[in-house]
């Protein structure tokens, strides 16, 4: 069986409507996703180029910064900005002894305190205490308040609230807080380097 296929005006206009579709679906299946992952491509590197800029100029900065380091490191801090203690023991002792003074000036009593490992930073011993304690919300950021004041400079670290939604928000249910107290003390165990 032979099929005649229209000619003239109408085999044009059918082999038109053929061939758009055709058309149009390479251009979905082909065209269109290489023209995205060029955009995409484009960008990324647009971006790797901003980074590279950007780390450049870092690098450029990093040889007189070495140098305020070096200046720095001859400086010593303050006396009140560290704590003072021979041993780590020693001026953990003293790390929280503060913490207990500041502890009762805020009204509050530590229901418990765990001495934590001395840590080497640089030419400085971190020196740890792990608080627990209940008081209400106030209370709590009043002694945080006090430890940010507080000389030598100490940080809280870990900070951990404990209570039912209900009182926290009503704020003045006792809350069940745990942190750990951080500070520096100067000295290097024998054999640490930087």
């Amino acid at each position: 069986m032979r099929y005649n296929m229209p000619t003239g005006r109408s085999g044009k206009v059918l082999a038109l409507g053929l061939a758009l579709p055709v058309l149009a679906t390479a251009w979905a299946a082909v065209v269109r996703p290489l023209i995205d992952l060029h955009a995409e491509r484009t960008e990324a590197l647009a971006n790797q180029a901003a980074l590279a800029f950007r780390m450049a100029g870092l690098v450029q900065t990093l040889p007189a910064l070495q140098r305020q380091a070096a200046v720095a490191v001859g400086n010593e801090p303050p006396a009140n900005a560290i704590l003072q203690g021979s041993t780590d023991a020693v001026a953990g002792a003293a790390l929280q002894q503060f913490v207990q003074d500041m502890a009762m000036q805020a009204g509050v009593s530590l229901a418990s305190t765990e001495a934590l490992a001395a840590e080497q930073v640089h030419a400085y011993r971190l020196i740890g205490v792990r608080i627990a304690l209940t008081a209400p919300w106030p209370v709590l950021v009043q002694l945080l308040r006090t430890i940010e004041l507080a000389r030598p400079t100490m940080m809280a670290d870990d900070l951990q609230f404990h209570g039912p939604r209900l009182q926290i928000e009503q704020g003045d249910s006792p809350l069940d807080a745990s942190m750990t107290m951080l500070a520096f003390r100067a000295g290097m165990v024998s054999g640490a380097g930087q």
